[in-house]
């Protein structure tokens, strides 16, 4: 049997937002190991591409003292719950999410950003943070590292919150900085 779409559900597909994330969250004993990796401090300023719920920018503020921080997701559902965590762990006024597009959102301002996002948008988001970061910015990518930048460090940890939702229990953890330029 031959199926046909309609124009309309071809249309739709063709419209439809390409899936750039894993949809998991980095389950706690990530978040902190990826705190410690980027050595996240009260001079930092944390930014979360795909943000989630907003546990990352969240613990950065409320456990590792960072003086602030935002978040982007294209999730209206996530960003108000992301929101809502933030003003539940009373970092609301050092911490924000919008309901954005990554390549929209100007970074500039983060000393630290974190990543959890599939291979297929990584090269691009490798070129974005090269181009609009300062030299020595940190970067913690979780599970997919950029395709032409090498990383500076990396870890495995493991995660058995992980394991019924992925099937792996370990999650690895890569640091960049961002270099002097010529």
């Amino acid at each position: 049997m031959i199926a046909f779409a309609s124009a309309g559900a071809v249309a739709q597909a063709a419209a439809a937002p390409e899936v750039v994330a894993p949809g998991v969250p980095s389950p706690g004993s990530v978040v902190d190991a990826m705190m410690e990796l980027a050595g996240v401090g009260p001079g930092d300023y944390v930014v979360d591409l795909g943000s989630g719920d907003g546990r990352i920018v969240i613990a950065a503020v409320a456990k590792h003292r960072a003086r602030g921080g935002f978040g982007v997701d294209i999730n209206p559902v996530a960003v108000a719950q992301a929101n809502e965590n933030a003003i539940k762990a009373g970092v609301a006024d050092r911490v924000q999410f919008h309901e954005r597009d990554m390549f929209a959102t100007d970074v500039r301002e983060a000393t630290v950003v974190t990543i959890y996002l599939l291979p297929s948008i990584m090269g691009k988001v490798e070129r974005k943070l090269r181009a609009e970061l300062k030299p020595g910015a940190r970067i913690v990518v979780h599970d997919f590292p950029f395709p032409d930048w090498r990383p500076e460090k990396t870890i495995l940890v493991e995660s058995l919150d992980k394991l019924g939702v992925t099937g792996f229990a370990l999650s690895q953890l890569y640091l960049y900085r961002v270099p002097e330029r010529p």
